[in-house]
């Protein structure tokens, strides 16, 4: 069985998971850095040369490899539950945790990341909340909600997630 991190951009997939491989017998697989290994490019890069449609068919496949994993803690992409087959494929196998923060954690995590994430200096705020506002309907398709706040650390969401998933297997 699986655990699968969707959420937002910066809302702590990437730290969350890692924090999750290292504390339990979970292995990691980002689904991020699976594209960037496939295309031998960055994301951005990525989006920049043959733009969204062509990112979320590749996601898509590389979703479907991850979902044929076992014992993983998956990580996905801001936008990965976008496509119900994404979905699908990481229920079969998983159980789908969404990280959800209010937006005032996003905006201040994103502040502090436009440094590295360069597609961030060509998108306002603005842009962002909108987006952030309509793939709600899509993260409220996960099995469990865990809330994001200011102050806790990676550490403490990953043994509310494996507390959760023992909790499953027991049953």
């Amino acid at each position: 069985m699986n655990i699968v991190l969707t959420g937002f951009m910066a809302s702590g997939k990437t730290e969350i998971s890692k924090s999750i491989a290292r504390l339990s017998a979970y292995k990691l697989a980002d689904t991020d850095d699976m594209i960037v290994n496939k295309m031998r490019m960055t994301i951005n890069e990525i989006f920049d040369k043959y733009g969204e449609e062509y990112f979320r068919k590749i996601e898509c496949e590389i979703i479907a490899e991850a979902a044929n994993l076992n014992n993983m803690v998956i990580s996905t992409g801001g936008g990965a539950v976008l496509k119900k087959a994404n979905m699908t494929a990481l229920r079969k196998s998983g159980v789908i945790f969404n990280l959800s923060p209010d937006f005032s954690v996003i905006a201040d995590r994103l502040e502090a990341a436009r440094k590295t994430r360069p597609l961030l200096k060509h998108d306002s705020l603005e842009n962002i909340k909108k987006r952030f506002h309509e793939r709600q309907p899509f993260y409220a398709d996960c099995d469990y909600v865990i809330k994001i706040i200011h102050g806790r650390t990676p550490d403490s969401y990953a043994e509310e997630i494996l507390k959760i998933m023992e909790r499953k297997e027991i049953k």
